[in-house]
């Protein structure tokens, strides 16, 4: 009689389980099934085996590519209604999401291991012999990235690593017969004569993953992204001597005896497995590690103590080769933070983990168009050009960034194209969704003289979490090699500002704002207004009228144009100007002009000795527009003029001086203005100011 042990309700790990909140939790609406209920579906015979991963059906391969072209041509992230054959893949990732694993009462422990720092017997729990599933990748380095003076891993490192390449399974994409892509070479498979037997001693003095998962596994259900994450992991942590995974697959109900199905799973992985035959130390190893069909992880030290045990988000987040992130325990994990790189004195090497050495190909060369040195650029030559990485998730970006590019072209400005996959947000093999990518932009866009970086799994993992993935899905990262600046909302700035925002850099843009307000002068941005008004003093109150150019001649001016009803700043202005300007500053003029017309305010301003032009709107409105950036035209303008004419500072800053007006930092009011208008992330356009928070709201 088989007895259900379920994990979930009550787990006798999760006092004490490790590190953080795993970020995807099993759905509470999906119906929750017993095995034996799931393995009657009579859908499951729909699904052919390479369906499951490291495979991909050839509905998903169409649907994956039908999606990218459109979001390609659309130019933003869509969410298409999927065919029928995606949606019964979806409705049986479902029931596998609702599966929990079933124990035989001899697979049962009475303690499980519990908590950070037990120590573990790996050869009591593995047992003798473990398989061998080692699989080299042109998708990982060869190069182990090691970390530079600035805390970026870099290859050109001295101290570099170089492993040679493992011995066995190549994981690359073979589309068959059938047309469905797999991850892996399916010419070496264990019972094949091509997967070693590794003996459990050979783990001694190595820091030890075992991860347990239900095996098979679909793209489209809730452990598929962890399943994809983790064994992308897998084939970086292989790089390293000191590290071994060991993967421990929990065969779901109707699959017991597919050894098939077995090897299909752990052929996506580069670790050690349990073997197949030993079913019952499997179910064994699940139930101590608390398995409740989410994947989850155990992480061993040398000593063998337990540093991690939990569902390995960090892969997820960050891959598995971040400097200051191994080895996954409690401390590193959470308190590592890819914003730590940003934004200052970063070069193309540091961001990609290269040297200068290196090269990268060209679309054309890699398309098969061209001949090798025509096609290949080495990093210190990218080091001294504008570069735009860009950052292709789902292709929603590109529509613009070719515009942008052959418009750059056209002018001869400088800018190229680095192109980086993440195949993770849309559960792309990353093989499958370069050679579509590489493709895609020689024959369906012409851009053969675009870079492309083969997939690392780290780097993606860093530049996905840099990205602000906002409507636009995608981002583009412009590297700036002059003043060593990368900025990561290249893309927003071709989209908001189009190419005046060349070299699209919000640090450049706000500096060419600011050139062009320096280069106002009071004269010639009041040329609309003639003359203006002001309570002759000492004369019982009458109103005197002069030129506009004679009053402001050789006088220190704030100029506050305004709106009825939208007088924001105006009680705040005459506060200053009584607790610091009357009568102790009379070279200190103010001059008040209405964008409406409005005269409510005028008596209020003349009592206070302030100037009123008596301008229409037509001529207002050409003061404000001559002042404002077309993006952010306001009704409300607070900006002091020194008596040479030149802007000294603007809105808030000008609250801050208590006589004559000195310029500050004009550029972070340019920055906050931007932000009124809906461009947030234009106030963090340096990393090295901590911006104050504005004083108009």
């Amino acid at each position: 009689m088989e007895v259900e042990r379920r994990w979930g309700e009550e787990d006798p790990l999760a006092g004490d389980s490790g590190c953080g909140e795993w970020i995807h939790k099993r759905s509470t609406r999906r119906l929750r099934l017993r095995s034996h209920e799931r393995s009657s579906d009579p859908r499951l015979k729909l699904l052919d085996e390479n369906a499951f991963f490291p495979g991909v059906s050839k509905p998903r391969q169409f649907w994956l590519k039908h999606s990218f072209l459109y979001a390609c041509f659309k130019g933003t992230s869509v969410n298409l209604d999927p065919p029928p054959a995606i949606i019964e893949e979806e409705e049986i990732g479902s029931r596998f999401d609702a599966e929990y694993p079933i124990y035989k009462p001899q697979s049962l422990l009475h303690e499980p291991i519990a908590g950070l720092g037990k120590q573990v017997d790996v050869l009591e729990l593995l047992g003798d012999n473990l398989l061998s599933f080692y699989t080299s990748s042109q998708n990982v380095p060869s190069i182990q990235p090691t970390e530079s003076d600035t805390g970026i891993p870099c290859k050109g490192s001295p101290n570099v690593q170089r492993n040679p390449p493992p011995e066995f399974t190549t994981c690359v994409n073979v589309v068959d017969r059938r047309g469905t892509v797999m991850a892996y070479s399916p010419s070496t498979t264990p019972g094949k004569g091509n997967v070693n037997m590794v003996s459990t001693l050979d783990l001694k003095g190595k820091y030890i993953m075992i991860c347990c998962v239900f095996v098979p596994s679909l793209w489209s259900s809730w452990d598929g992204h962890m399943v994809h994450h983790t064994a992308l992991a897998s084939h970086e942590l292989a790089e390293r001597e000191d590290f071994v995974t060991v993967v421990v697959p929990m065969m779901r109900k109707g699959f017991t005896r597919s050894s098939s199905a077995y090897e299909h799973f752990l052929s996506g992985f580069s670790c050690l497995a349990v073997p197949f035959h030993e079913s019952q130390r499997r179910e064994y190893i699940c139930s101590a590690l608390g398995f409740d069909g989410m994947l989850k992880v155990l992480i061993l030290d040398p000593s063998q103590k337990v540093i991690y045990h939990d569902q390995p988000s960090m892969f997820f987040q960050h891959g598995a080769a971040e400097p200051g992130l191994f080895p996954f325990t409690p401390e590193s994990v959470p308190k590592f933070s890819l914003h730590d790189y940003f934004l200052e004195n970063r070069s193309l090497n540091q961001i990609l983990g290269l040297s200068d050495s290196d090269a990268l190909y060209n679309i054309e060369y890699l398309a098969g168009g061209t001949g090798e040195e025509d096609g290949r650029i080495t990093i210190s030559e990218l080091n001294r050009r504008f570069v735009a990485l860009y950052v292709c998730c789902d292709g929603a970006g590109l529509w613009k960034l070719q515009e942008v590019y052959k418009e750059c072209r056209r002018r001869n400005y400088e800018l190229e194209i680095v192109v980086v996959c993440i195949p993770f947000r849309d559960q792309f093999p990353p093989k499958f969704q370069e050679e579509f990518i590489i493709k895609t932009l020689a024959e369906s866009f012409e851009l053969l003289d675009w870079w492309f970086f083969p997939f690392n799994n780290t780097i993606s993992h860093r530049l996905w979490g840099m990205c602000e993935l906002d409507r636009y899905g995608e981002g583009v990262f412009v590297l700036d090699p002059i003043e060593k600046y990368v900025d990561p909302y290249g893309l927003q700035m071709m989209y908001h500002f189009g190419m005046d925002a060349y070299p699209f850099t919000r640090k450049k843009y706000i500096d060419k704002e600011l050139q062009r307000k320096m280069g106002m002068r009071l004269n010639s941005l009041l040329l609309p207004v003639a003359n203006v008004c002001c309570k002759k003093r000492g004369s019982g109150g009458s109103i005197v009228e002069k030129p506009v150019a004679k009053v402001v001649e050789n006088k220190n001016v704030v100029l506050y144009v305004y709106e009825e009803g939208m007088k924001y700043l105006a009680d705040d202005l005459a506060a200053w100007y009584d607790k610091n300007i009357k009568g102790k500053h009379p070279n200190v003029e103010v001059l008040t002009l209405s964008m409406d017309g409005s005269r409510t305010s005028e008596d209020d301003f003349l009592s206070m000795g302030w100037w009123v032009c008596r301008a229409g709107p037509s001529k207002s409105a050409k003061v404000r527009d001559e002042y404002c950036h077309p993006c952010c035209v306001t009704n409300e303008i607070l900006v002091a003029f020194g008596e040479d004419g030149k802007i000294q500072c603007v809105d808030s800053q000008l609250f801050e001086c208590q006589g004559p007006f000195r310029g500050g930092d004009s550029r972070q009011e340019i920055a906050r203005e931007f932000k009124r208008f809906g461009y947030d992330y234009m106030l963090r356009f340096d990393s090295t100011i901590e911006p104050k928070k504005s004083v108009r709201f």
